[in-house]
Order: C-alpha cells, then sequence, then structure tokens
C-alpha cells in the first residue's frame, strides 16, 4: 500500500474559491476512478494539496494525470510517494 500526495501551487498563499472547487472536482474524479482512499486534503502557504491511500501506484499516477489534464490543464503539480 502507498500513500500518495499531490502538490498544486496557487496563485497566492491562501487557494480561492476556484482553486478549491478544482481541486476538489479532482478528487472526486480520482474517487469515482477507484484508485483509492482520500485520506485529505489542505491549502496555505501558496499550495494546495491532496492524498489518497493506494493499492497501484503506476494506475495512480495515470489517473492522476489524466484527472489533471482535464479538469486543471497547463497547471504544474508535483506527487510524492511514500510506501
Amino acid at each position: 500500500m502507498a500513500w500518495v500526495w499531490v502538490m498544486i501551487p496557487l496563485a497566492g498563499t491562501w487557494p480561492n474559491r476556484e482553486e478549491l472547487a478544482a481541486r476538489n472536482a479532482v478528487t472526486d474524479a480520482l474517487t469515482a476512478a477507484g484508485i483509492g482512499s482520500c485520506t485529505g486534503a489542505g491549502g496555505g502557504q501558496g499550495e494546495m494539496d491532496f492524498s489518497f491511500q493506494v493499492d497501484d501506484e503506476n494506475a495512480a499516477r495515470a489517473a492522476i494525470a489524466s484527472a489533471m489534464q482535464s479538469i486543471m490543464p497547463g497547471v504544474v503539480y508535483q506527487v510524492r510517494v511514500d510506501q
């Protein structure tokens, strides 16, 4: 089992309404895709994030890339994985 964190840069210090709506749409899409269990989300200090506990890291990375491209195209994000 792995934990996957996705960090997304913000326009300001805290996420605005549109940024939060986009992040929530991504996590909803990933939940619907069945990548695993969402373990949290947050934001502040110029970044927002979310995390999932997943069985298949590669499938999770592919689903994240697809959801981000579809919902937040052009946004540069980082993925961190812990086993």
